[in-house]
């Protein structure tokens, strides 16, 4: 069974149902705060006014991630904006405000990383969870709020695709490489996503890794990382252990052609908790602004 493969039938914790009814009821009270999530890799969503802003976990890369690695701000444009936002400014509003960004453009971004936080959240082991009264933690979120259902719901569809895709593969924990096939591709002239994966592919990295390294979403890697695998370019490996009460040998440092044991990232089972009802009120990404995104590979 793959990695992120999440049975249906898998009963979701007792933590995990907590923490869908604390979203649920978040939307329905008007929350603003933090539910912080403990757990591998955990993260935290952030809610203002019942309304999902921010879904931030190490497992994923977030918005300033997003917006920097692409190159759609310069580092130069982002600390001069953080900087005038230090006081009591949200940034996604001085971001907009200095065209440096479309809003709608930046809105979507926004809900990307939201996604892939949850995405990561939900893919690892949830313990608990803590509520937290600190709306104004959050200075970079979703404009326009994001349905906590449908975020959620998304995020159980993604985990699902992902399981379907066939290969024993985890973002968090797999360490990819390229086949001979795959270094080969390199010496081509083509450009794009795929070759920037593979040159990225040493033995060492994680779809997280290279995820963060490029700027782009960790679902969209995972996908295309997904492909390169089932044509043969890329493939996991672990590094080989030294020897106990010896030093490491120049052998020990070369990746061995093995997979990675199989364990369930999916068993919070948080893609099966939440109701599918929609709920008005805030902001869906529009299809055709999706589409455009997914097209262009997320960059400009």
């Amino acid at each position: 069974m793959s990695e992120i493969d999440v049975p249906a039938r898998r009963k979701p914790s007792r933590a995990t149902l907590d923490l869908a009814r604390a979203l649920t009821d978040a939307s329905r009270e008007r929350l603003s705060g933090t539910l912080l999530v403990t757990g591998d890799p955990g993260g935290a969503f952030r809610l203002r006014c019942g309304a999902l802003v921010e879904v931030a976990s190490p497992g994923a890369p977030g918005v300033e991630t997003l917006l920097l690695r692409s190159g759609r701000v310069s580092e130069a444009d982002w600390t001069s904006v953080t900087r005038s936002a230090a006081v009591d400014g949200r940034i996604e509003f001085e971001l907009v405000a200095r065209d440096l960004i479309g809003s709608a453009e930046l809105h979507l971004i926004c809900v990307m990383a939201a996604l892939d936080g949850a995405l990561a959240i939900g893919m690892g082991r949830i313990d608990g969870f803590t509520v937290h009264q600190d709306a104004g933690s959050c200075r970079l979120g979703a404009p326009e709020g994001i349905e906590p259902e449908w975020l959620i719901y998304e995020a159980g569809r993604r985990i699902r695709v992902l399981g379907s895709l066939g290969h024993s593969l985890s973002p968090f924990r797999s360490r990819l490489a390229r086949t001979d096939a795959g270094s080969a591709q390199l010496s081509s002239p083509a450009t794009g996503e795929r070759q920037e994966i593979l040159l990225r592919a040493n033995g060492r990295r994680s779809v997280r890794d290279i995820a963060f390294l490029l700027g782009r979403s960790l679902y969209a890697v995972t996908v295309e990382v997904s492909r390169l695998m089932g044509e043969g370019l890329m493939e996991t490996v672990v590094t080989a252990h030294p020897q106990s009460g010896g030093s490491p040998s120049p052998a020990d440092d070369r990746p061995s052609r093995t997979q990675l044991p199989h364990r369930l990232p999916g068993a919070s089972g948080i893609n099966t908790v939440l109701p599918l009802r929609p709920v008005g009120g805030h902001w869906r990404p529009p299809p055709a602004l999706v589409a455009k995104y997914l097209t262009s590979g997320g960059h400009k």
